[in-house]
């Protein structure tokens, strides 16, 4: 397996290169909490998503499958991975997996930078709740436009 270390101070990561990875426990050491949410889509869930999932043993990970496409990198898409996100009671230490590239790591990498920044600035007082927390944080799951369809 060959190893190569992106040196970005703090935000610095490993790029591991070798065929049957995803058989390997190579993500759980950089999974923080407990929590997982691979995100994927229709055409590599088939072919990969249960060894990841196997791979992160007694973490609760939880997954969604998006649609496939470049039509479909809309904030529709996001709304669905914020909703699961919160369905599943995830934290802002949730470890986000984009198992995929193209879309999927774009939406995922988005979803991640605002997820965590919108229970960050939920640290205010309650009354400013409404002000700092985007509109779909600060709506139940229940009443968003994904659980209403």
């Amino acid at each position: 397996m060959q190893k190569l270390d992106v040196s970005l101070a703090e935000r610095s990561y490993p790029i591991y290169i070798d065929r049957g990875l995803l058989g390997q426990d190579l993500i759980r050491g950089h999974v923080r909490g407990n929590q997982v949410m691979v995100v994927t889509n229709e055409t590599i869930a088939p072919l990969y998503l249960d060894a990841v999932t196997r791979g992160l043993g007694d973490l609760q990970c939880d997954t969604l499958i998006l649609p496939d496409g470049e039509q479909h990198k809309t904030l529709a898409t996001l709304e669905r991975i914020f909703d699961a996100l919160m369905a599943h009671r995830h934290s802002r230490t949730t470890t986000l997996v984009a198992l995929g590239g193209g879309v999927i790591g774009d939406m995922v990498g988005f979803a991640a930078a605002c997820y965590s920044a919108a229970w960050t600035s939920s640290r205010c007082p309650p009354r400013c709740w409404r002000r700092w927390i985007p509109r779909w944080a600060a709506r139940p799951p229940s009443t968003t436009r994904a659980a209403r369809t």
